[in-house]
């Protein structure tokens, strides 16, 4: 039996990018921290971040501004604190994994306007 998902919009705005190799840093540091599992990781088909560190471990799915949905992706990092203000005044969605953003994103070095990102939740 499949489990069922229902999709939650959690943040809508513009993609951004890591630079190369960081993300891989972050993986590794929250397994060792074991904030996430290495099955979720191997599950995950790619990597990004979000403002909330309330979604750590938590499996999202992009919808790009063409309507394309892709993932699911598996949240490993997340705003700090002091930054959160910031985050929210600049529009910010999520950042992505260099390798999601040389994808998704036109210009490497360009935001991608227009995303918005879908928490998975199992149903029941």
């Amino acid at each position: 039996m499949t489990e069922q998902i229902m999709l939650r919009l959690v943040a809508r705005g513009k993609a951004t990018r890591y630079n190369p190799g960081i993300m891989d840093t972050v993986v590794r540091n929250r397994l060792r921290w074991g904030q996430i599992t290495k099955e979720q990781v191997n599950r995950a088909r790619g990597f990004v971040a979000l403002a909330d560190k309330q979604y750590i471990g938590r499996e999202i799915v992009l919808e790009l501004p063409s309507g394309e949905l892709a993932g699911p992706f598996l949240v490993v990092d997340c705003g700090r604190a002091v930054d959160q203000v910031h985050l929210q005044d600049i529009g910010f969605a999520v950042d992505l994994s260099y390798e999601l953003a040389q994808r998704f994103l036109t210009n490497i070095n360009m935001p991608l306007h227009g995303v918005r990102v879908w928490l998975m939740e199992p149903v029941g």
